[in-house]
Parts: C-alpha cells; structure tokens; sequence
C-alpha cells in the first residue's frame, strides 16, 4: 500500500515537473535558473534569443553570467540583494548580448531552496529597451509641452502688453490730433485774424487729414479694446448724429468725393439730441468707419450710401445700406467670419468685407448686441443693435423681425 502510494506522488510529482517545464520553455519572456555561482542551471528559448547566442546548450556552457552584464559588479549587488531580502522585483541594469552589444533589462527573481539543500535564483528578464525609449520620448513629449505652455502664457502677456501699449499710443495720438484739429478750426475761423484763400484751403486740407488720422488712431483703439475685452462698464449719453455719424463722415469725405458717392439720410432719420447708448464712443465709431468703407468698396464708385435709426423700446436697430448689387446669397456665410473676405468681381481686392466685419460683430456682441445681413433688391443693407440696458432688455437678431 505504502509503495502505491509513493509511486503515486512520483507520479504527480513528475507530472508537474512536465508541465512547469512546458511552461518554462513555452515563456515569451527569458525565464532563467542559475546557483549561487552564476552559473546557468537552466534557461529558455527566449532568453537564448535575447542575448542572441545560437543553442540554449552554448548559454549553459558559461562558466558565470559575470559576462552577461555590462558592469560586473552589477550581478554582485544583485546577488547580495536576494540574499538578504529573499527577492528582487523589477531591477533594472544594462546587460551585455553575445555580439557585445548592450541593452536595458528588467529582473525580477526570487531564492529557490531545492530538495537536496542547494540554493539557486529563478527568475524572469525582460528587454525593456523599446519601453525605456518610448518613456523617454514620452518625458520628453511632456517636457515639450511644458515648456510650449509657458512659452503659450509668455506669449500671451506679451500679447496683452502690445495692446495695453497700443491703446496707451492710439489715445496719446489722438489727443494730440484732437487738439491740432481744434486749433485749426480756430484759424479757418479765422479766430487769429484773416487769411488768404490758399493759405484757407491749405489749412482746411490739412484740417481733413488730421481727421483722417483721428479716425486710423480710433480705429487701432477700437480693435485694441476688442481683442483685450476692454469695454466701458457704463453707458454714455451719446449725440449719435453729432457725436458719432458726423465725425465719420468728415473723416471719409475725401473716400466719398473720389467715388462720387452720394449720402442718403431718407432711410430713417437720425434724431437729435443725446441718446442714452451702452457703448463707447470710440468703438461705436470705429463700427460706423468699417460699415462706410465697406459700402463705398462694395457698392462702388457712383453708389449711394443711406443709414438709418429706430427706437424699438428696449433697444436701438441701426443700419448702412449700399446701392448696388447684392452679396451672392452662396457667399453671405462667409460675411462676418475672421477671414471671409469678399471681393466685388474676379480679381482680389485689398480691402473688402473680411476682417473689418468679423471684428464689428466682436465688438457689437461684447456689448450685447448683434449684427446681420439684409440683402435688397437695389442693394445691401448691414443691420444692427444695440442696447438701452444690456441687463434687463433681450436683443433681437434676424430671426425677431
């Protein structure tokens, strides 16, 4: 019975020795058993392949795996280090192929107590070269990004401070500007005595100019505060014909006269007297200037120009129109985007409706409002809002009237 049972144990034992086998061999990764020596006592396919030696037979050959580490005393402190704790888990160390060639490796072994009292090492070796590659471009990859963030928020200061020094230089100028145009009133006035009607043609040209370049100044103002979202938190009472059309007009008075563009008041009258506006006089100009150079560069030379007003309760609907013909309706979703220039004809043109209008619509949206396109059967016709009170009234868009 007793020696049943025994060839019963060698039976199984046996059958286990199988299959550990199997799957000692069968690994994709190098499993490995070497003594206290370092001498190889078994090895698999994998392994063999790793270190590129041609039969698991020569690896076993090796009087020590000394020769399989680049740096000797690597395997004594791996050694020391099982000894003491028992295992090692994920260490990593250069190891050294046949042809010479080095390698990043990952070990992880543990003692191995055999039934006739010696000791050895099993355990698992991974080639981690991919992997230690991949880390590093992705560390790097991070580090890039990193630095593209601060160079991104550096950029981005920068940024601010060109534009707070752009409106800090466009209102310095147009002060200066505003007092040479006052001054020069003065004279034409004749204020400081009379003079000759060239010297008075000469002054009123002049006079022209530095409007025009009060208008430029207000303009790069304008387009400042809209891309630093810097608004007037507080309406102004506005004269909208004296304080906002009129300046306009003067401005562009040499465009209009050069294009024999004829004005046109008829289309809704602008009232007088101040009007209450959630708005600042600077960019409330600078979206009349865009919408009147827009209308004398699409409508044309000989066109007509009208614009008009209409108090709606809780808001004021403000329009340029232009004769002509109109926008091609397969082109219209192009009006207010940020580089949706639209040329009159088939040669490209330096100005247009592109960038003027897609900051219009920023501005009038920061404020509250909305602009749209209206085409007519004689031209075209740009609408927008604005607001009494940006907190309590509901703008409308095309889609309310």
């Amino acid at each position: 019975m007793a020696s049943s049972k025994h060839s019963d144990f060698e039976s199984a034992f046996f059958e286990y020795g199988i299959r550990y086998k199997n799957f000692f061999d069968a690994s994709l990764d190098m499993r490995f058993v070497v003594n206290r020596k370092g001498v190889l006592l078994e090895i698999n396919q994998a392994g063999v392949e790793v270190f590129r030696f041609d039969s698991k037979e020569e690896m076993l050959a090796l009087p020590s795996i000394d020769c399989l580490f680049q740096d000797p005393n690597d395997m004594v402190l791996l050694r020391r280090k099982i000894e003491t704790d028992g295992f090692i888990k994920n260490h990593e160390v250069i190891m050294k192929r046949k042809d010479r060639s080095s390698f990043a490796a990952m070990i992880t072994a543990n003692l191995w107590f055999e039934d006739n009292g010696r000791v050895s090492y099993e355990g698992l070796l991974l080639d981690i070269t991919n992997w230690k590659h991949c880390r590093q471009a992705l560390d790097k990859c991070q580090l890039e990004n990193i630095n593209l963030a601060h160079s991104e928020e550096r950029i981005r200061e920068l940024n601010e401070k060109i534009l707070q020094m752009l409106m800090l230089m466009s209102h310095d100028i147009r002060g200066s500007l505003v007092a040479m145009g006052a001054t020069l009133k003065l004279l034409l006035r004749g204020r400081y005595g009379q003079m000759d009607e060239s010297v008075h043609n000469t002054l009123n040209d002049f006079l022209s100019r530095v409007a025009l370049l009060l208008g430029t100044a207000e303009e790069f103002i304008g387009k400042a505060q809209s891309m630093s979202s810097a608004v007037d938190d507080g309406p102004q009472m506005l004269d909208l014909r004296m304080d906002i059309i009129d300046p306009v007009l003067y401005e562009l008075e040499d465009e209009f006269e050069k294009n024999e563009i004829m004005i046109d008041s008829c289309m809704g009258a602008i009232p007088a007297g101040q009007i209450p506006v959630h708005a600042d006089r600077i960019w409330l100009k600078s979206v009349f200037r865009n919408l009147f150079r827009n209308a004398v560069n699409h409508g044309g030379p000989g066109s007509r120009i009208a614009f008009g007003f209409e108090d709606l309760s809780t808001h004021y609907r403000l329009h340029v129109y232009n004769s002509g013909s109109s926008i091609p309706e397969d082109l219209r979703h192009r009006l207010f985007s940020k580089l949706g220039r639209i040329s009159k004809g088939s040669e490209p043109r330096r100005t247009g409706l592109g960038i003027g209008l897609h900051l219009i619509r920023e501005i009038i949206r920061k404020h509250g409002g909305e602009i749209w396109y209206e085409p007519r059967p004689d031209g075209s016709d740009f609408v927008f809002t604005l607001a009494k009170d940006c907190l309590s009234c509901r703008l409308t868009g095309p889609e309310d009237r």
